[in-house]
């Protein structure tokens, strides 16, 4: 009997043991969302140049925003591939019942006529704006936003600030050319605004005159900045189904009524570039003329590429992987119509901040690529 319960307790001592470090093990594992790590505390920003990449060690590990990770599946293309959606639960949206676009000049009458949107008349429309943001984005604080000095420059849908930052060319350097970007454009994307902004704090200690270089944080504030945020601006419009692309007028509705199934996030817009925000970019595009453009989204986790002559082959962690263009889209307008190189940075989660590492990765990357695109 002895002999038997000493082989018996053999094998429970080894299960109690493997138990034991399971527990241990499960009790020192990190929250995970798309492979990153999730802690409370902003990235610190290192030092990097246009010139040098960026360097140092990464102690802070990438964080949450304030609102939940978008990370749903586009109905029209899932890494290339024609998907359904089921929209059954979203409201109809049709031409007819798309909001009518506003003109800049009715939201600045409206603006003085209704108290309620007129608080504080002297305050800056675009202090007002990063007020805004850093209480929406956990990973930007009012005082990140307002240090860049946003330039006030026209009004959403919504009467909040368009707004942009430029780094301008410095004395006895010629730059190799103008770099215009864009963040925002769906208001849901949020990290597509922090890392933006995180790339100007970088420019902010190191601009070194290497470009002339223009960014515009919130392309769509009114869409980031509802309760609720959404990917399409107040109108129910998605911007980047809205620019004049030359197939707009015999594509655009049919394309959405067809290939999206009338999904009313993909919804071109009545008439295109029927949209304040829209016009705005088209007029920042004229004006400033870039030879490049760069616009950020997610959370598709490549790089997306449109125009001539030759695409990033990777920025940081993205691999090139192209998508195509739509009805309306800015690749389109950009890209294909007006033949200027833009760079789609689909970062890898919409509601999670890429680590530092990767930002400054990403960064070094598109900087080199620059470089060597312009100098040509």
């Amino acid at each position: 009997m002895t002999s038997q319960m000493q082989k018996l307790k053999r094998p429970l001592s080894f299960l109690l043991l493997l138990g034991l470090v399971n527990c241990a093990a499960l009790q020192n594992q990190l929250p995970v969302d798309g492979g990153a790590s999730v802690e409370s505390g902003a990235p610190v920003e290192g030092e990097a140049t246009e010139d040098d990449a960026p360097s140092g060690s990464q102690s802070a590990e990438s964080k949450v925003l304030i609102e939940p990770s978008i990370e749903s599946t586009d109905p029209e293309t899932a890494l290339g591939k024609e998907v359904k959606k089921d929209v059954a639960s979203s409201p109809e949206i049709t031409p007819e019942t798309v909001s009518e676009p506003t003109s800049e000049a009715e939201a600045l009458a409206q603006l003085k006529a209704d108290p309620g949107q007129q608080a504080d008349t002297d305050v800056d429309p675009a202090v007002e704006l990063c007020r805004e943001v850093g209480r929406k984005l956990g990973s930007i604080s009012v005082e990140d936003c307002l240090g860049q000095n946003l330039v006030h420059s026209g009004f959403s849908t919504g009467r909040r600030s368009l707004a942009f930052k430029d780094y301008l060319p410095v004395p006895e350097r010629e730059p190799l050319g103008r770099v215009l970007v864009i963040g925002g454009i769906h208001g849901d994307e949020y990290s597509s605004v922090s890392v933006l902004i995180k790339w100007m704090k970088i420019l902010d200690e190191n601009h070194s005159g290497l470009f002339h270089w223009r960014f515009v944080p919130t392309a769509n504030p009114d869409g980031l900045l509802i309760p609720k945020s959404q990917r399409q601006n107040q109108n129910g419009v998605d911007l980047n189904r809205n620019f004049p692309t030359a197939d707009w007028r015999g594509s655009a509705l049919s394309h959405w009524e067809q290939k999206t199934n009338r999904n009313p996030r993909r919804h071109p817009g009545p008439t295109q570039a029927s949209e304040l925000e829209t016009q705005w970019l088209v007029k920042q595009i004229s004006e400033f003329n870039p030879d490049a453009i760069i616009s950020l989204h997610a959370p598709y986790h490549l790089v997306d590429y449109d125009g001539p002559p030759t695409a990033p082959a990777v920025l940081g962690g993205l691999s090139l992987r192209k998508l195509g263009v739509y009805p309306g889209s800015l690749g389109n307008y950009a890209g294909i119509d007006l033949k200027m190189p833009i760079v789609t940075v689909e970062l890898k989660s919409a509601g999670i901040m890429p680590l530092k590492k990767e930002i400054d990765s990403m960064w070094r990357d598109l900087v080199n690529w620059l470089r060597g695109q312009l100098s040509k």
